[in-house]
């Protein structure tokens, strides 16, 4: 089979949301790196659609007929695209200055209208807009991706590696026993009505490379990040439902009223406070970020910092600042700030540092900077689930290049 057959194949793949495997990535990144323009057209489409007709008659003249052939059909009035297996309909949107773009075959439009996997934009000031990319390969080794790692420290001192233990009731405190379910799932249950005599508090910690996921007493759900943790009480008794997160988190808060739901986040000399009743958001309070980010998904969240305060509603964020200082960011792209949860990576205009940050966490790996690197802007969704060496393959240009030995990842001009 030839390699336009290839990405024939592979670009099909997207559209049904089957997924590729790592050296199918690879070969579709390489593609993109080949075109003039491809990478470039991904990163800048705006709300608008009335050019998709116009580039689709062009790119039908392509060799990428099959591809066309997929694209036409599935183009909807008003367009809408709709993927092959889903009900899921997404608005196709117009680039900045598209007419001066070159469009080398279907495939580059239905890749970035069916958000299958990945596709990562860099842009640099010293290279013109819609200039070629002249890419090398690094010499790359593998790291691993996580997994479903977390230790669970009980009130008496006690602790379970959840990596190891098999699935099944881990140990009864007072009136609650928990329980590991499967797939990385930890849960709490209430064996009596009796009430606790004393509070006891349980830590839920993951490392780098790790996550977990559990059920807390009252049914309220969290989604554990890597390198976190979350310390909280086996029982709810009355009073505020309190808990404490280090690193990162998403809950989905179950409503009572009576008991509001408060997370705290002792990150820095004064401590946050999450104040919620029933409701979705994510918490992004690690050590080495420089801000603290609290993100709704839907209800409504009351943040408190010091003597500062702000309300929050659906896809707005607030930004605590290493100074102190409070901003609230509207129309938040709610997708990219909890990808990791669904089991992606999602970067929109993020820059290498925050890019080798959520990789280091996530591979478990130490990243070194070496040279003088320009600014890097990537644009991307892949699955948490790949290799390291796809993803950095993916993120590489003629202006960075990566590294890695052991543990060590070199980034270098």
């Amino acid at each position: 089979m030839d390699r336009s057959q290839d990405i024939d194949r592979i670009l099909l793949k997207y559209i049904r949301e089957e997924g590729l495997s790592t050296d199918e990535t690879i070969l579709l990144q390489q593609w993109l790196r080949e075109g003039e323009g491809r990478e470039e057209m991904i990163g800048n489409i705006k709300n608008e659609t009335g050019w998709m007709q116009e580039e689709l008659k062009k790119m039908q003249q392509t060799p990428h007929s099959r591809i066309w052939d997929t694209l036409s059909s599935r183009l909807e009035e008003g367009g809408h695209w709709k993927t092959a297996n889903t009900s899921t309909v997404v608005r196709m949107t117009r680039p900045s200055g598209y007419r001066k773009w070159r469009f080398p075959a279907a495939a580059i439009i239905i890749f970035a209208v069916a958000g299958a996997a990945f596709w990562v934009h860099q842009q640099h000031s010293s290279v013109p807009a819609n200039g070629p990319a002249q890419t090398q390969t690094a010499t790359v080794s593998d790291a691993k991706a996580g997994t479903n790692r977390a230790t669970l420290t009980l009130s008496d001192g006690r602790q379970i590696n959840l990596d190891s233990t098999g699935n099944g009731i881990l140990a009864s405190q007072g009136n609650s026993r928990v329980t590991k379910l499967a797939d990385g799932q930890l849960a709490y249950s209430t064996a009596s009505e009796e009430k606790p005599a004393a509070p006891a508090f349980n830590i839920l910690s993951t490392p780098r490379a790790g996550q977990f996921s559990l059920t807390l007493p009252d049914g309220s759900k969290v989604w554990l990040n890597n390198a976190s943790s979350l310390r909280y009480p086996v029982a709810f008794t009355g009073g505020p439902r309190e808990v404490e997160l280090s690193g990162e988190a998403y809950f989905e808060i179950t409503k009572d009223a009576a008991h509001p739901f408060r997370v705290v986040v002792p990150r820095g000399p004064i401590t946050s406070t999450i104040e919620v009743l029933g409701t979705s958001f994510n918490i992004m309070a690690y050590d080495d970020e420089p801000a603290e980010r609290t993100t709704l998904v839907e209800g409504s969240v009351r943040f408190v910092h010091g003597g500062a305060s702000a309300s929050l509603k659906p896809d707005e964020q607030l930004v605590l600042d290493e100074k102190g200082g409070l901003k609230t960011l509207h129309n938040v792209n709610v997708s990219e700030i909890t990808a990791w949860k669904n089991g992606y990576f999602h970067f929109d205009h993020a820059s290498l540092e925050t890019t080798m940050r959520q990789l280091a966490r996530w591979y478990d790996v130490d990243v070194e900077y070496s040279g003088n690197i320009p600014p890097q802007d990537f644009m991307g969704r892949i699955q948490r689930n790949l290799a390291l060496s796809a993803i950095l393959k993916g993120l590489e240009n003629e202006h960075v290049h990566f590294k890695l030995e052991g543990r060590k990842l070199t980034v270098k001009p």
